[in-house]
């Protein structure tokens, strides 16, 4: 599709066809649309808002230039497109290791940062983690230590066609929609945050259309992309073939709300010494956001288990030490399998 074509059509508000957003994207993640070309696209597609066929469409390319990988299953991922504008500390990665030490197999994809203080790669950096490691490597992790991180790069060269435009534009784009709905091990249950309440129903069903088993889409009122200690949080669960929506107030577990003050992070540092002082079972606003959004994961992960029960099971897994363990066993772990391979 000719770009200035392409352009004229979004700037008149009309959808693309699957078959155009394949194309389109393809002509992205292959070198053919230049940096200015793919900012232009991806601006006027955030002006228009993207549909359920044009999300499925575009992750459907996505996955086939994906360097894929079979971890097995059952697997479960966590993960938030960001572009919230709230800078809290890195959710989602804290609750890969409690969901983990909780007996739950963890595939969790992530990347650097794009729109926010710190990406879950920039966390795990500072942290000490090697994330650059071979598909055996990742399947070792798993197998150890039942967590793996993927980082998003190494399992999407394609993306790096987009990147240069991603960074330039600094704003929360299609590719923020798409990041949770192409993990390379191809994860059957998830939980995703996303950073409106508009989106919850999309997602989901851009999820079903991918092959999802179950999954959870949440988004706070409050505008966060997990369950907030601030506000009540939307729930889109899709689950057997059918949708349910509800809500979470941290209240109803018995959790304080609270103020989101005391987890908003200027740095992938602050955000690893929360991380850290939540696996150490510190008490507190960063605690109570691990449980709920791990209990999320928990839930989605196992058949018939309550929330209240997913809940009890997050802590436990915490203030056994379960979590703080399984964190630092695997950043040793890719430290000596980065060793290893270095020396053969």
């Amino acid at each position: 599709m000719k770009p200035k074509l392409l352009f004229e059509q979004l700037l008149s508000r009309q959808d693309l066809s699957s078959d155009q957003m394949q194309e389109v994207i393809h002509a992205c993640m292959t070198g053919e649309f230049s940096d200015v070309q793919i900012a232009t696209f991806l601006a006027l597609m955030r002006m228009k808002s993207e549909t359920v066929n044009e999300l499925t469409a575009a992750a459907k390319v996505m996955r086939q230039l994906a360097h894929k990988i079979d971890l097995g299953n059952p697997l479960i991922d966590i993960v938030g497109t960001g572009g919230d504008g709230r800078n809290t500390f890195n959710v989602s990665t804290a609750c890969s290791f409690v969901v983990a030490a909780a007996g739950i197999k963890v595939a969790k994809h992530g990347n650097r940062s794009v729109s926010s203080r710190s990406g879950s790669a920039d966390l795990l950096e500072q942290a000490g983690f090697i994330l650059n490691l071979s598909d055996s490597q990742v399947q070792n992790c798993i197998n150890q230590c039942q967590l793996a991180f993927l980082f998003a790069p190494h399992y999407h060269p394609a993306m790096q066609h987009a990147r240069a435009a991603r960074q330039q534009l600094g704003i929360r784009t299609l590719f923020n929609l798409l990041g949770p709905l192409i993990n390379p091990a191809q994860v059957k249950r998830q939980v995703v945050g996303v950073f409106s309440t508009n989106w919850l129903k999309t997602i989901a069903t851009v999820l079903a259309n991918l092959g999802s088993e179950r999954s959870l889409v949440i988004s706070s009122q409050d505008g966060l992309d997990e369950i907030s200690i601030a506000a009540k949080s939307e729930v889109v669960e899709y689950r057997d073939g059918n949708f349910k929506q509800w809500f979470i107030s941290p209240e109803d577990y018995g959790l304080k709300h609270s103020s989101l003050d005391a987890i908003i992070v200027d740095s992938p540092e602050q955000s690893l010494h929360l991380i850290q002082s939540v696996l150490s079972g510190d008490s507190g606003p960063a605690r109570d956001i691990v449980l709920l959004n791990s209990a999320a994961a928990i839930y989605c992960a196992k058949d018939g288990i309550s929330f209240d029960a997913s809940i009890e099971e997050a802590r436990i897994a915490i203030d056994s030490g379960k979590a703080n363990h399984c964190f630092n066993k695997l950043r040793l772990l890719t430290q000596t399998l980065n060793k290893e391979s270095n020396h053969e």
